[in-house]
């Protein structure tokens, strides 16, 4: 009997956190459509993106709180060492961008030089938007909501479930389906795969913002943050699609190779 007075209770508590979360990135959104707080704005789009961090950052500490929970399910107290997890995080998502990278390069050939219109503020700015944005992402993702859902539907669906939805958010942004399939759903499997065996917001934050930086300043995403830009040769029929494929296979694999790892034990 107490169970089913639970459940209620349960979902009803999960879904004012999704409700909250969704507000927190309709600002966010509608505040990157603002004049002069856009991607294209000086600022290009800091702005927003530290409202969405804040935002979220409350948003999840009122529910811990709510729940009697501590900063500890989270991966955020002292005993955690949360700069650590961040840094160690940031250098393994430096290196699984590098694989990304590394199959561009075989597939389509390109060359990799300095790129003549490198802004060295316009990294600056690029890695505070990340950083900013993927705060948000994490604790709307990868913070209170998945821990309450592990709790109803397991490690494994729990990751799906939030892969999905982090990359539904990237398809109506327009992305292009194929990219949002093979690329963003993907990684948010590994990002869900790190959180959920090792607790740690800190460790898969440092691991996204590294992918997210990476890409701006390797030339995967080419812009005045982009250290170096790739030449491609002529273009070869079908290559996109082998990258797609290969990128999603590379995350696929550490997602799974991370969920079988032994989780270990969470001290409170």
């Amino acid at each position: 009997m107490s169970w089913r007075l639970d459940l209620p209770h349960y979902w009803k508590r999960f879904l004012l956190f999704a409700l909250g979360a969704a507000l927190c990135v309709l600002v966010y959104l509608s505040l990157l459509n603002f004049p002069g707080l856009g991607p294209r704005s000086s600022t290009a789009g800091v702005i927003p993106a530290l409202v969405l961090a804040a935002s979220t950052v409350w948003l999840t500490a009122r529910f811990l709180r709510a729940d009697a929970m501590t900063p500890a399910a989270l991966g955020l107290t002292a005993r955690h060492r949360p700069l650590a997890r961040l840094g160690l995080g940031f250098v393994a998502g430096a290196v699984l961008t590098g694989l990304w990278l590394a199959i561009v390069t075989v597939a389509t050939g390109a060359t990799w030089h300095p790129n003549p219109g490198f802004s060295g503020l316009a990294l600056a700015v690029a890695c505070a938007f990340n950083f900013f944005n993927n705060v948000g992402e994490e604790l709307v993702y990868r913070g209170y909501a998945f821990v309450r859902l592990v709790d109803r539907l397991g490690p494994i669906l729990t990751v799906v479930v939030t892969a999905s939805v982090f990359a539904l958010l990237h398809l109506q942004a327009g992305l292009p389906w194929l990219s949002v399939l093979a690329g963003v759903f993907t990684a948010g499997l590994v990002f869900g795969a790190i959180f959920e065996r090792w607790r740690s917001v800190p460790l898969a934050l440092g691991f996204h913002v590294a992918t997210n930086v990476m890409q701006d300043a390797s030339g995967l995403r080419t812009g005045a943050a982009s250290v170096l830009m790739p030449a491609y040769p002529n273009a070869v029929a079908g290559t996109g699609t082998v990258i797609l494929a290969s990128i999603a296979m590379i995350n696929l694999l550490l997602a799974i190779g991370i969920l079988l790892i032994a989780r270990p034990q969470q001290r409170n």
